[in-house]
């Protein structure tokens, strides 16, 4: 389950419901990857995501 709330201007904040397993592993994957902070983290995966499905995003 997740929880999306959008700002009226600028970058949209989402908000995400994690059980406690999967955060802990994403915060050892971010630490492994060098990643500042989770949020960091989830960007650089998604749009490594996108971008193998041939989806081009700008930053």
């Amino acid at each position: 389950m997740s929880t999306v709330s959008f700002k009226k201007k600028g970058n949209k904040q989402i908000a995400l419901r994690v059980e406690p397993a999967l955060e802990e592993a994403m915060q050892q994957a971010l630490k492994a990857d060098g990643d500042a902070t989770l949020s960091a983290w989830i960007k650089r995966i998604i749009r490594k995501e996108l971008q193998g499905r041939g989806i081009d995003i700008e930053k």
